[in-house]
């Protein structure tokens, strides 16, 4: 299996733990840390996602090799893959709003529930709600993420020896 499949199974697992979370966890348990939880697995499957595309077009010579952090990945995935593959410009301000929630909670020196969210208060008293609806308009933009890149990934699957378009040698 090929680098960037691997980051799409991973990317989809972490959507799927994210959305299960989010849908059905947080429901029934109702505990406010819950959504900090799912942030940080929606904010990995978008990362692990923008990798699969990224790794994709790196390994047919597309784009040039690139560092690994965020920041080189959202400025490749929004430079080269969204204008190239027509991707909506709702992913990179879900993709975004993700990093800036994931950095909040990091750096974040005070954190704590409310009624219907998690508040994150940063040093510059700046304050961050986090709240269920929020957290599934999140996932609902990466699940057409994931559908545009394995759209993307899967059509050349025969390329790499596996799937239904591989060709068998004699």
């Amino acid at each position: 299996m090929e680098g960037f499949q691997e980051e799409l199974a991973e990317g989809r697992r972490q959507l799927r733990a994210a959305d299960h979370l989010v849908s059905v966890t947080y429901p029934l348990v109702k505990d406010n840390r819950l959504l900090l939880a799912a942030a940080e697995n929606l904010f990995s499957a978008s990362k692990n996602l923008m990798a699969s595309l990224l790794h994709y077009e790196q390994a047919f010579k597309r784009i040039p090799q690139f560092r690994q952090d965020y920041d080189s990945m959202a400025y490749w995935f929004s430079s080269r893959c969204m204008p190239n593959y027509r991707l909506s410009a709702d992913y990179r301000a879900a993709i975004s709003e993700l990093k800036s929630i994931f950095d909040d909670h990091k750096s974040s020196s005070v954190e704590f529930s409310r009624k219907d969210g998690f508040v994150i208060c940063s040093d510059s008293y700046s304050i961050r709600k986090v709240t269920v609806s929020q957290l599934k308009l999140y996932a609902a933009v990466l699940k057409r993420l994931l559908v545009d890149v394995e759209g993307v990934v899967l059509r050349y699957e025969g390329v790499f020896g596996r799937g239904p378009g591989r060709v068998k040698a004699r």
